[in-house]
């Protein structure tokens, strides 16, 4: 039997049955993961359990079935064995009365694109996106994109000479020969600090009460041990007054002091106790603001038309008192603007879209993710413009970081188990589309990479770096080829 095989950089591994090929040619190519995904979504926005808050039994269904389906075609992709399998799942009849159907769909392809199909055919769903995916004969060699080639750009001439290098591009395969031995070694010598920090840990915990301690800079194991090391002494010296201000709270060394958002109690690490100490007793003022925060941010929600307000995870802190200063910023902005709401939405109901309130200087912006990134220094007149102009692309992002949300932590673990990785985790600015990606093309590269990164930790990035802890960063959109 002759497969028909897309090249590696397209991250796909299903085989299709000669039986499927001759019946169907259109409906079976190599399909991924994420392609399937990405078919699957009105499929999603019928049967996805959010949608059936109001129906508890139908919502237990569709949740268990969705798990059951999700299985199916991750054993597909693993070329794995599987046994037919019957789905009920109940979909949305009618938007305005939510009327419900009960459809059953009946799974014994052995090929991806063959379950995708027979999944929204059951449900009476088109296959258009599945349709426009053309073939790629064997011969054909595709390269992924990563984004224009700067020294191309900048290449010039001076003189008869170029006075601009072309910039190299990375090969994952060779970058990770070279520095897999710099990250075990770095690994080991973290590991060396570990025992100490997790003694130290059980210890403060024991003496003062504390509910976890967190290391949160850019400084090594050595830093964060000597760190601990510090605040066991001061709790020893002063420990009724340190029990007072930490006990059950969570304590983070990190490039800041006071409280975060979250309620952490956040020290820095370039101070020494003594300005620890004096910290520490400003620490319980912050819990009116924390307090604060929830009410103001459901005022925020209303003066939006009902709008979500989410707060975004940051690789950085957000302190407390920050977070409420720009709250106040915002909501005095949009307090005097609710007459362009009203003319602007006509009473309409944004509970379904997601904003986040960002410092003076970040863009306004919508994220891949479908999310209102809102400075709180922009006037209230263009936040109301842009959220109006652009509102039914956030619908659309947001039902495609569903249906990708969905699948992107089996295809994490699938791949960090497969690679042998002791952990595998991205950054908060790689999205669920590209994390998939990502993995599913490390996965295709199995045994060129495995011995380089089995027992390593791995975070998919935006560029190439070894940490001090041994982890291994690789950017999310990797090459590998020969330059």
């Amino acid at each position: 039997m002759n497969v028909l095989r897309r090249p590696l950089s397209s991250i796909s591994t299903s085989i299709c049955c000669k039986h499927t090929f001759q019946k169907c040619p259109r409906l079976c190519r190599w399909l991924s993961v994420s392609e399937a995904a990405t078919a699957l979504r009105p499929f999603y926005f019928t049967v996805h359990p959010d949608l059936f808050g109001q129906h508890p039994r139908e919502r237990s269904i569709n949740e268990d079935s969705l798990k059951k389906l999700h299985q199916y075609i991750f054993s597909l992709r693993k070329q794995e064995r599987v046994s037919p399998t019957n789905l009920t799942f109940f979909a949305k009849k009618d938007t305005d009365n939510f009327s419900l159907n009960r459809v059953k769909v009946h799974l014994a392809s052995p090929s991806i694109r063959d379950t995708v199909a027979t999944v929204l055919t059951s449900c009476h769903l088109p296959l258009d996106y599945i349709n426009t995916l053309s073939d790629v004969p064997i011969s054909t060699k595709r390269r992924v994109y990563h984004g224009p080639d700067f020294g191309d750009i900048f290449a010039g001439r001076k003189g008869g000479e170029a006075f601009y290098r072309k910039v190299t591009k990375l090969n994952l395969i060779s970058w990770l020969k070279t520095n897999s031995k710099i990250s075990r070694k770095n690994t080991k010598e973290s590991q060396e600090y570990e025992k100490d920090v997790q003694d130290i840990t059980k210890r403060l915990k024991k003496l003062v009460g504390v509910r976890a301690v967190k290391w949160h800079t850019n400084w090594g194991p050595r830093r964060y041990t000597a760190c601990l090391t510090s605040l066991e002494k001061v709790s020893e010296n002063h420990p009724e007054m340190v029990q007072k201000y930490l006990a059950g709270r969570d304590v983070v060394i990190s490039d800041r002091n006071g409280v975060s958002l979250s309620g952490e109690v956040c020290l820095n690490h370039t101070d020494v106790p003594q300005v620890w100490l004096m910290r520490l007793t400003s620490v319980p003022a912050y819990d009116a603001v924390l307090e604060r925060l929830p009410y103001m941010e459901l005022e925020l929600s209303r003066l939006l038309c009902h709008i979500k307000i989410r707060r975004r995870e940051r690789h950085h802190i957000v302190m407390a008192e920050e977070y409420e200063l720009l709250l106040n910023k915002i909501l005095n902005t949009l307090r005097r603007n609710q007459d362009l709401v009203r003319r602007g939405f006509k009473g309409r109901d944004l509970s379904h879209l997601e904003m986040v309130v960002e410092g003076s200087s970040a863009p306004l912006t919508l994220t891949n993710l479908g999310q209102y990134l809102i400075p709180v220094s922009m006037p209230g007149s263009m936040i109301i413009e842009f959220i109006k102009n652009t509102q039914h692309q956030a619908e659309e992002l947001l039902r495609d970081s569903i249906s990708l949300r969905m699948i992107e932590d089996e295809v994490i673990e699938q791949c960090r188990d497969k690679l042998g990785l002791c952990d595998l985790e991205k950054d908060l600015n790689i999205s669920p589309a590209q994390m998939t990606q990502c993995c599913e093309r490390l996965m295709d590269r199995y045994s060129d990479i495995v011995t380089s990164v089995e027992g390593i930790s791995m975070r998919v990035t935006q560029y190439y770096s070894v940490t001090d802890d041994g982890t291994v960063c690789i950017p999310w959109n990797w090459s590998d080829e020969d330059f």
